[in-house]
């Protein structure tokens, strides 16, 4: 079933507010789902609506506080509210922070589940700030050459402006995340052979074992040493669980930057048009039609999304309309 963003805009506003979420909240979440699904990345999208609504029902929030407050740095505490809520909170503190002193960094703890992280490294690049966005999870992958999950998936996304838009990055340290083995649950179909292992410490190609094991980082030892390190600095760093438990005290850590510090912010904007024009004019390898850039496939089905609608898979439809 296709429907407008509009539509489905109201559609996860009311379900949120009706829900007990204010006004404000649930527009600022309803956005944050919506501009995943026109993304593409349909796992962080409405599919996670059943989640937010039992977190919201059931979690003890409070009024989110500053822990911490700088000049360049802030800690914010997230009283156990929705991490969609703390994220865009820390994205906003961020923001200021860098407008006002150059570089500014931000955490935050004692929340969960934040979504896509590039919805915030965008907002950084719209500000036109260098962004850079990490966050832990509750473990689901092995540290290379383990069997047992110990790590989380631990995204990471950097934003940048450009002279024609921003450039997005936006990865999990596993070599298939959770919402992927959901997905592939659902559509009844096997994940890529070597990402993940089963609850026997065995590689598996089935979903259902690897979510009952845990996934591999992606590339071996250098993607479980990217996974450390974000840990480190979205866990240890900012009073977060450095293991946490699903959906406890997770954290997550923003940095923006403004090129203004070491020159012209039009200077570095033509500064990254110009490599990527030089990447994108790289000879091609076979069979290859166009080099693309981190977030321009992405950014392209928003736009066509944004035009023709969004397309909702009809068992989600039915189980939303029970919120």
């Amino acid at each position: 079933m296709r429907q407008s963003v509009a539509e489905l805009q109201q559609l996860c506003n009311d379900i949120l507010q009706r829900n007990g979420l204010s006004e404000e909240d649930a527009h600022i979440v309803a956005d944050i789902l919506i501009e995943a699904e026109l993304r593409g990345r349909s796992t962080h999208g409405l599919a996670r609506l059943p989640g937010i609504v039992h977190r919201v029902r059931h979690a003890k929030r409070r009024p989110m506080k500053l822990a911490r407050d700088g000049g360049a740095y802030a800690l914010i505490d997230g009283q156990d509210n929705l991490g969609y809520l703390v994220a865009h909170r820390c994205a906003r503190t961020v923001i200021g922070k860098g407008d006002q002193t150059g570089i500014g960094i931000v955490g935050g703890y004692n929340t969960g589940h934040s979504g896509m992280l590039g919805y915030y490294t965008t907002m950084i690049a719209d500000a036109g700030l260098i962004g850079l966005a990490m966050c832990d999870t509750s473990p689901r992958m092995v540290p290379w050459g383990a069997t047992e999950a110990v790590l989380g998936s631990n995204p990471i996304s950097a934003g940048f402006p450009a002279g024609k838009g921003q450039v997005i990055v936006d990865l999990s340290c596993a070599a298939v995340t959770n919402g992927q083995l959901m997905l592939a649950m659902k559509d009844g179909t096997p994940i890529p052979d070597g990402c993940a292992l089963g609850p026997d410490g065995h590689l598996t190609t089935d979903p259902q074992m690897a979510r009952e094991g845990a996934a591999l980082p992606f590339g071996g030892h250098k993607g479980y040493a990217l996974s450390l390190m974000v840990q480190i600095l979205s866990g240890a760093l900012v009073r977060a669980s450095v293991v946490p438990e699903r959906g406890s005290n997770y954290g997550l850590l923003m940095i923006a930057i403004s090129p203004s510090i070491f020159l012209d912010p039009r200077f570095f904007r033509t500064g990254v048009e110009e490599l990527i024009e030089r990447i994108k004019s790289a000879r091609k390898a076979e069979g290859v039609g166009e080099i693309l850039i981190p977030g321009e496939r992405s950014f392209r089905l928003r736009e066509t999304q944004l035009r023709d609608g969004i397309e909702l898979d009809e068992d989600l439809s039915l189980e939303l309309a029970d919120l």
